[in-house]
């Protein structure tokens, strides 16, 4: 049966339009002025600045922006809105532009639950998800802009539209270079349509949009920055975690925010290479199999189909490893997992993993923001061990699902032997 292109999947959704809409608009309406201060301070001083001297004063020497391009429109259209002396009391509206990115993300994944009847159910249990929109609606974060852009690669991509998935995931790389982490599972998607003549193509399209993208900063000289802000990413934080619950909470002690990541602990090597070689050897067993598949298939002149619910397990799992084994991580790396998860949920009925690493993200930034003023010294699902502990469970739970959902295991572990 041949697959529906993506329009055909997202014409499923004319139904939810406009109940989505009402929502977005009730939403508007409603929503709470508590924000990070810090995240906070750093978008309204932002927005500022390319108020007062430009959008190209975004790279320039001395600025404090550390966002990629993308975000830098966000927050040039943002400061349109207001004058200066609004725009800090008003910055918490920002969640508006980020919360329309969460409803079309949710409105997506949507497209591919079959039954239309079960499309309004589950567009409200994703929007309900306490993990999802906290970050969003009350941290004032902007990982959904990111998520989405990720996703909607994702799914462009396992529709076969390669041209699309490549724009959309040049444009998440433009908001942030995290998104890099899910290259390997998608370039094995876009594999069959990567010809030569294709790719030189995609390749001359791409670099005529990243142009585009950075055009500003071109004509005002300064472009060169951009990637000084990008690498710049890496390193920017030099220490174990960044009250990202992970692997290094079960391990260490003391407080890791403030615990270099360079320390030599085991022959020579650090936290950081022992994470990074843990991560790297995790992506090697979620991708392997991946292009061993693509090796199989042109080997037998064969179409080459990847099964849904492996693609889903792949790109959570990739995200989640990087989140849960390197250092210098924040506890909002990991949100991209959660809409993976979510369609784990709707289109395979894996419910309690989705529950379990949503519930336990939601509890990771309330341990930071606090908002909902639990006395956190004594609720046990707030301290850094049990958060962490439930996050290496989740790790475990979507690798057996994942082992599970391996078509041809015997083929993959043979061709594994052989090398």
């Amino acid at each position: 049966m041949t697959k529906p292109s993506v329009l055909q999947e997202l014409r499923t959704l004319k139904p939810l339009l406009l109940p989505a809409a009402i929502i977005y608009v009730f939403t508007l309406f409603v929503l709470p002025s508590f924000v990070h201060e810090w995240d906070a301070y750093c978008w309204y001083s932002w927005a500022n600045q390319l108020k007062e001297k430009g959008l190209v004063s975004a790279y320039e020497a001395g600025s404090q922006i550390n966002y990629l391009p993308l975000y830098t429109y966000v927050l040039k259209l943002f400061s349109y809105l207001y004058a200066t002396d609004d725009m800090q009391a008003n910055i918490y509206k920002l969640k508006a532009i980020t919360w329309l990115f969460d409803i079309a993300t949710i409105l997506m994944l949507c497209s591919l639950v079959k039954k239309e009847s079960k499309q309004w159910r589950y567009f409200i249990f994703g929007l309900l998800n306490v993990g999802f929109f906290y970050n969003t609606i009350v941290w004032n974060q902007v990982d959904g802009i990111l998520t989405f852009f990720v996703f909607a690669a994702f799914f462009f991509a396992y529709h076969k539209n390669t041209f699309g998935s490549l724009i959309l995931f040049l444009l998440a790389l433009n908001f942030k270079l995290q998104a890099i982490v899910f290259a390997p599972v998608l370039v094995a998607l876009w594999w069959p349509e990567l010809t030569l003549k294709n790719t030189i193509r995609y390749v001359f399209s791409l670099v005529f949009i990243q142009a585009l993208i950075i055009l500003p900063f071109l004509i005002n000289g300064n472009a060169k920055n951009i990637l000084k802000v990008a690498f710049g990413s890496v390193d920017y934080f030099q220490f174990v975690s960044m009250n990202a619950f992970n692997i290094w909470h079960l391990l260490l002690n003391g407080d890791l925010m403030t615990m270099p990541d360079n320390t030599p602990v085991l022959f020579g090597y650090t936290y950081k290479s022992i994470g990074l070689g843990l991560f790297s050897i995790c992506c090697l067993l979620i991708c392997v199999p991946l292009y061993l598949r693509i090796y199989k298939a042109r080997l037998s002149k064969q179409a080459i189909n990847f099964d849904l619910k492996w693609l889903l397990l792949s790109m959570a799992l990739i995200c989640y490893t990087f989140f849960f084994f390197n250092t210098q991580m924040h506890e909002r790396y990991i949100h991209p997992v959660i809409i993976f998860l979510t369609a784990l949920a709707f289109l395979y009925k894996q419910w309690g993993v989705w529950v379990l690493v949503s519930l336990n993200y939601a509890f990771s930034l309330d341990s930071i923001c606090n908002y909902f003023k639990i006395n956190q010294n004594h609720v046990f699902f707030f301290y850094a061990d049990f958060m962490a502990a439930i996050y290496a469970i989740g790790l475990v739970w979507l690798f057996i699902l994942w082992y599970k959902a391996l078509p041809n295991r015997a083929f993959y572990f043979r061709r594994l032997e052989q090398a």
